[in-house]
């Protein structure tokens, strides 16, 4: 008897100490996929290698979260690895990506507990189906554009509460506008709302990342979307070029519009291609066309034109007197602004969700800063308590320990406690 029981705790023993050894090297093999998606001491992402890691790991551990969101994105950049190569994207490596970005969310959970390298699981089953869009529409499929964001929300890559944030901020402008953003979600929401929902597509959108690229601009511009002074020839010749902060001019005819500092772009010494373009497409427009930007858009992407900027809520309207700001119809503006569903809260399963949909609290933050400095300290303390009611942490949390930082100083501001800086 004492034979069988030295025996069976040999056998779980030695099983025990085989299973810390298979954990031990999934561990080893998976931080070793990561520097390779990565990038790791001045080398260049191996995507390839993160693959055969990956797939290796969740071969042997089909229920590894972390394995297959990162496997997700070896295959995704392979498939795309920058927005240059959106137009040359293979559907058969988009499925494959997507399939592995979903097996990261837990079942029935519908959320990914590992680590995030840029983009939550959820953002990147969009990106990866709004990017194969995207090939589609550049290659005149529209049809098959529209199945692709019926598939992205299929598998959890849209949210609705997200995509009605998305619907006013198009709401904003007017129509026959521009308007320009930066970033995935918007390109791949608003993309979604124009063409699968045909929710108006009169809005001219713009992304400022994308014209960095080649073969974006010239779409662009063959589609009407772009004004430009280039010939397509040279469109795809323009580049970054060194520059130092110069006062530069919008004019029509004889007269000066707006004249301003134009600091460089990149690097602090550099104009970007996209800067360049959109600087004459606002130069050849000249206040002719209503030209809107998303809120959340940096300012050396909006080229520092912010003296010139008229807050709208979620977006910024340019125009052509400094500081304009109409509190009233600002006012009007966020009460008309979304609140959160207490239940259910889906899109608290993404950060990036969430940090998108803080721009509701900011645009009343930034009202309410805009009150402070026009002396009007009651305006202030209104908007920042309509904030809290429509937007409680519980409901929307902060996206960084340092934003709600900035709130929580505003706060004292309005109340006093500190001075306006």
């Amino acid at each position: 008897m004492r034979t069988v029981i030295a025996i069976t705790l040999l056998s779980t023993l030695l099983q025990f100490h085989r299973v810390n050894a298979q954990e031990a090297n999934t561990a080893k093999e998976l931080e070793k996929a990561k520097a390779a998606v990565k990038g790791s001491d001045g080398e260049a992402p191996d995507y390839n290698t993160a693959g055969l890691l990956l797939e290796k790991i969740v071969a042997r551990e089909p229920g590894n979260a972390e394995a297959w969101y990162w496997l997700g994105y070896a295959i995704d950049k392979t498939n795309a690895p920058d927005g240059e190569h959106m137009p040359h994207v293979k559907l058969a490596l988009t499925v494959k990506a997507s399939e592995a970005f979903e097996k990261s969310l837990l079942p029935g959970k519908d959320v990914y507990t590992g680590e995030i390298y840029i983009q939550d699981p959820h953002t990147k089953i969009l990106a990866v189906w709004g990017t194969q869009a995207m090939y589609y529409l550049y290659n005149g499929q529209k049809d098959s554009a529209v199945w692709c964001y019926q598939q992205a929300a299929h598998k959890g890559g849209l949210n609705r509460t997200v995509m009605n944030y998305f619907r006013q901020v198009l709401d904003e402008c007017p129509h026959n506008s521009w308007l320009f953003f930066n970033g995935d979600m918007y390109l791949y929401y608003l993309n979604s709302l124009q063409l699968a929902e045909k929710y108006r597509p009169d809005v001219d959108c713009i992304d400022l990342n994308l014209l960095n690229t080649k073969w974006y601009p010239g779409w662009m511009a063959s589609k009407g979307l772009l004004q430009t002074s280039h010939s397509p020839v040279d469109l795809a010749a323009v580049e970054r070029i060194k520059w130092t902060t110069t006062q530069t001019a919008i004019v029509r005819g004889h007269d000066t519009l707006i004249s301003w500092a134009l600091q460089p772009t990149d690097d602090k010494k550099y104009l970007s291609r996209s800067a360049r373009l959109l600087l004459d497409l606002l130069q050849q427009n000249a206040f002719r066309k209503e030209v809107y930007f998303a809120a959340d858009v940096p300012q050396g992407m909006s080229l520092y034109l912010d003296s010139f900027f008229q807050f709208r809520g979620l977006t910024n309207r340019l125009v052509s007197k400094t500081k304009q700001t109409d509190m009233p119809f600002v006012m009007e503006q966020l009460r008309k602004l979304d609140d959160l569903p207490e239940t259910p809260r889906t899109y608290l399963n993404n950060h990036d969700n969430v940090q998108v949909l803080n721009n509701y609290r900011f645009a009343f933050a930034s009202a309410a800063l805009i009150a402070l400095r026009n002396g009007d300290k009651a305006t202030a303390k209104q908007l920042l308590g309509a904030v809290e009611r429509k937007y409680p942490e519980h409901v929307l949390p902060f996206f960084a320990t340092a934003t709600r930082d900035w709130f929580q100083q505003l706060k004292k501001k309005v109340a006093g406690e500190t001075s306006l800086e």
